[in-house]
């Protein structure tokens, strides 16, 4: 990590005792550091100005307003500055939001004094801070884009039958063949999931199928 003692943290909340008591935490675990406090959205902007501030532990609702109504010019005009949104706001609906729109870590103030710790040591250590419920629930959202996306879904019963057989190394008239058929029509199947899917060629048909997983059985 970074010598501490170049790190210049401001502490915006709109409660005096939050504010010194992650005064106290920080420098019980970490060291001397220069610390600024804030009250308002009109004071971050105002130390953001005065000083060279490296870290900004944030409350979300502040004296004056909520600090969503200043992030996207606090990350634009400070690209560098590492945010740690520290707040009481629930984390399912705002932790994924503000990660998005920059901050480097996304903390419950109903967290333990342990996992305080642990979240400013990674934000010390300029990596991101996620919680395990909001990791699980980014990655539960994600693998439901994922299974949402997923092209074979698409098909109808009939086109994945004739997909099976087509992974299986069949030819139109052998599938044809197997589902009692006729030929063309098991090439209208073939020539619709080819689409559905977004391929041009049996290789293709099989490196997607790979790819989402599809098994044949």
């Amino acid at each position: 990590m970074q010598d501490s003692a170049s790190y210049s943290i401001l502490i915006a909340d709109d409660h005096a005792i939050i504010r010194r008591g992650l005064r106290f935490l920080i420098e019980s675990h970490f060291g001397e550091m220069v610390i600024y406090e804030t009250e308002s959205t009109t004071g971050i902007l105002t130390n953001l100005e005065k000083f060279q501030i490296t870290h900004l532990i944030l409350d979300m609702q502040l004296q004056d307003g909520n600090a969503m109504e200043i992030f996207n010019e606090i990350r634009n005009r400070y690209p560098l500055l590492r945010i740690l949104v520290y707040t009481m706001n629930p984390e399912d609906l705002f932790g994924k939001r503000m990660l998005q729109f920059g901050a480097d870590g996304f903390l419950n103030k109903q967290s333990t004094e342990a996992e305080v710790i642990h979240a400013l040591e990674l934000f010390f250590r300029g990596k991101k801070y996620i919680s395990e419920s909001l990791q699980d629930q980014i990655d539960h959202e994600m693998m439901k884009k994922n299974v949402n996306n997923n092209p074979f879904l698409q098909l109808s019963d009939r086109e994945t039958e004739v997909l099976i057989y087509l992974l299986k190394g069949s030819t139109v008239k052998e599938i044809a063949g197997h589902l009692d058929l006729k030929s063309n029509t098991v090439a209208t199947f073939k020539a619709r999931l080819f689409d559905k899917i977004g391929v041009s060629n049996l290789i293709d048909l099989q490196n997607m199928a790979r790819m989402y997983h599809f098994q044949t059985g």
